[in-house]
């Protein structure tokens, strides 16, 4: 039915090679509270998971979706700026300090506490609709992504959480075909589910380094 987009997974994991014990990020406290200005964390990924809530479980629908993959090499890696208010993604070629620059994809986390948030901008793809020829068209039905990021600094592990949330959009607002489209989906899932109302729940975990 949709080819639903991957969260921003490459652009702030970084997959280090020859990394050795160089820990320079600070010291783990168990129950931080605040984070510290002007240093640079470096997390690793030590678990990935995948959770459908409320969606249609429609194996067209859900193929293709995974877990967010990763190895022993993988790091999410941000610098806090000097109040420690915001936190911008770092590329880094080793662990440390000094191998570290701001990621080209430029994402930063607002940080409140120990707890830090990003929103990825909403997308939206036209769905194809298929008449009674056979010939397939452009709908006016849009399947709309919005993506939420929050990341738990627990001390010397962290969560790391990406929503994704999915609706259909009508454009313009008053054609039926997003109404089709649910009720087709609704039909053929075994749930009986369909994409309105369906979260998509990204979660990693890991450890400072």
């Amino acid at each position: 039915m949709v080819m639903l987009r991957s969260p921003w997974w490459v652009v702030i994991v970084v997959n280090m090679v020859g990394c050795g014990p160089t820990f320079v990020s600070p010291a783990p406290v168990e129950k931080r509270t605040t984070l510290e200005g002007n240093r640079t964390w470096f997390w690793q990924v030590k678990s990935s998971s995948l959770a459908f809530g409320d969606c249609s479980d429609a194996e067209d629908f859900r193929v293709g979706v995974e877990a967010l993959p990763f190895s022993d090499n993988s790091f999410i890696i941000y610098k806090t700026d000097e109040k420690a208010t915001t936190a911008v993604t770092q590329t880094c070629t080793a662990l440390a300090v000094n191998t570290c620059s701001n990621s080209s994809s430029g994402i930063a986390f607002k940080v409140m506490g120990s707890e830090l948030t990003s929103t990825r901008p909403a997308t939206s793809e036209v769905l194809n609709v298929r008449d009674q020829l056979g010939m397939t068209r452009k709908s006016s039905c849009s399947l709309r992504q919005d993506e939420e990021w929050t990341f738990r600094d627990q001390g010397s592990t962290f969560q790391l959480e990406v929503k994704n949330t999915l609706s259909l959009v009508d454009e313009p607002a008053a054609t039926p075909e997003c109404e089709l489209f649910e009720q087709s989906l609704s039909k053929r899932s075994p749930n009986g589910k369909g994409v309105r109302g369906c979260v998509i729940t990204f979660t990693l975990q890991g450890e400072l380094r």
